[in-house]
């Protein structure tokens, strides 16, 4: 049987995947108490070498392409930088932020394997 968190997980990557990730980050954002980031397509000049970048002045995800809303790990990892600090935590380490992003594309190969 598959947990309920697992599950949460699953359906955010889902979400993304299906185009929706301005409700992945609803779900994400209120699972973790914090203030939903906004998303925007475009990105600042000094990060246009990275594919996305998060920006805490004005909490925001912005992606280099429209392509990137739909790639979880990008989206989750940008996400984990916005959680961090929003919580007032210090700077998200890259490594953490990959291994969030991996925790829950792994919960969604569980799920999609087990049905």
């Amino acid at each position: 049987m598959l947990s309920a968190d697992l599950v949460f997980r699953a359906k955010v990557v889902y979400l993304i995947l299906s185009k929706d990730t301005e409700e992945a980050l609803k779900l994400l954002s209120s699972h973790y108490g914090v203030v939903e980031p906004k998303l925007k397509v475009g990105i600042p000049k000094r990060y246009s070498k990275n594919p996305a970048c998060y920006v805490s002045k004005n909490r925001t995800i912005h992606v280099s392409r429209r392509e990137i809303l739909y790639h979880p790990s990008i989206i989750l990892h940008e996400f984990y930088h916005h959680l961090r600090r929003v919580t007032n935590a210090q700077g998200g380490i890259e490594k953490y932020a990959n291994n969030f992003a991996k925790n829950y594309l792994e919960a969604y190969r569980k799920t999609t394997s087990e049905t």
